[in-house]
């Protein structure tokens, strides 16, 4: 099956980046599932047969057909355009003709014994099937292919926050995608204490760029300034009168994922001279739901850590008698697409998913062509308010 990108999770028959996936057979461990789908398929070396028997096309096949030399052949199918330059233009077509017509495709494995590089790039993460955490995924593969890359997705079970096994070093996912060439690593971090020396570790030397929670300098990475986010949606509710405004999210005096956005929260209320309180609820709608039907008027707007459990709290709400916004105000994180067409409309704070895919792209090419000693660069983004009717000012 051919992943590509769409503008939901990443799925099947779509056009884009193609993911490569994670065997985890004969891993001798756990945690780590094999990826999503296969779109392209690390070949056997020149001259190998496939696995039905059948040889497969190679570079010199189609130099021996034409006449030319398996060079000029390697250079006229070149993404590269200064390198197809090389060869007519004339010869270009009748090779990539021929190519087509054999069903040739690159080997990547023998490429990269060449040329020290495979053109696939692993990405790590921790779950696909939410659409926040699809999205990232998506968003890379498309930032991806636009630059001839192509993407091998792992991912380690145990890195999940609701793992019997978490939190896990996931060494063990990154050892694995090193072990298939990958030319560097795209990881989706988990925002928990020491986990950049945890990286840094299992590397061994190899490109690593890190998105969405902050790592160390040593590592180049994109940040999602989830603090200044949450300070700005908490200052609107207070801008529209709200003084009583409960958190439901992360502990703002720990180091783990979600606390950034508390602490954001909790700085504004300070700020403004107001009591800062919070509710514990995982990240499932059915969280959100329960605190609604079990809190009632004890506040009269909630800043929620996700969408999810916005949208849980809002049918809670709903039922415990109380209306959303007239009664209290509600918003949430992520801009989830069913999040515009709720009623009422769930005000949000939206992640910029496109802006940080590009930017992981480009500070790994950064990376990979910056010599020797390339230095390692962070790039902070904001998220974006996008006021709707959930909380009553529209």
């Amino acid at each position: 099956m051919v992943a590509g990108a769409s503008n939901g999770t990443p799925s099947a028959g779509s056009g884009g980046g193609s993911v490569l996936g994670l065997d985890e057979a004969g891993s001798g461990g756990h945690g780590v599932a094999s990826g999503v789908v296969t779109g392209v398929a690390l070949e056997p070396f020149l001259g190998q047969t496939t696995g039905m028997g059948k040889r497969r096309v190679t570079i010199k096949d189609i130099a021996r057909e034409l006449g030319v030399t398996h060079t000029t052949v390697s250079r006229a199918l070149s993404q590269n355009p200064e390198v197809s330059a090389l060869v007519t233009e004339k010869t270009r077509e009748r090779i990539k003709r021929l190519a087509a017509d054999l069903g040739y495709t690159p080997n990547l494995m023998a490429k990269g014994v060449v040329t020290g590089r495979t053109g696939t790039l692993g990405l790590l993460t921790y779950q696909l099937n939410r659409e926040i955490h699809g999205t990232y995924a998506d968003e890379i593969l498309k930032a991806a292919d636009r630059r001839n890359y192509q993407i091998l997705v792992s991912l380690d079970a145990g890195a999940h926050p609701r793992s019997p096994v978490f939190p896990t070093d996931r060494s063990r996912q990154i050892q694995q995608a090193v072990a298939r060439g990958v030319d560097g690593l795209l990881i989706h971090t988990l925002g928990e204490e020491g986990e950049s020396e945890r990286i840094l570790k299992a590397v061994e030397g190899l490109p690593v760029v890190t998105f969405l929670y902050p790592t160390s300098t040593e590592l180049s990475g994109v940040e999602l300034d989830e603090t200044a986010g949450f300070f700005e949606v908490t200052e609107h509710l207070i801008r529209l009168g709200h003084e009583r405004i409960g958190f439901i999210g992360s502990d703002w005096n720990r180091d783990r994922a979600g606390s950034g956005k508390a602490r954001g929260f909790f700085r504004a209320m300070q700020e403004h001279r107001l009591t800062p309180e919070r509710l514990r609820a995982t990240h499932l709608v059915r969280s959100g739901y329960q605190l609604g039907k079990a809190t009632l008027d004890r506040f009269t707007a909630y800043v929620c850590r996700t969408d999810y459990i916005a949208i849980g709290l809002c049918r809670g709400l709903r039922e415990a008698g109380l209306r959303v916004p007239e009664d209290v105000a509600v918003v949430g994180q992520g801009d989830l697409e069913v999040s515009a067409y709720m009623e009422p409309a769930l005000t949000t704070l939206a992640t910029p998913y496109e802006e940080i895919a590009e930017t992981v792209m480009d500070l790994m090419l950064e990376l990979l062509q910056g010599g020797a000693c390339p230095r390692p660069r962070k790039v902070t983004l904001p998220p974006r308010l996008i006021v709707r009717e959930s909380c009553g000012s529209t």
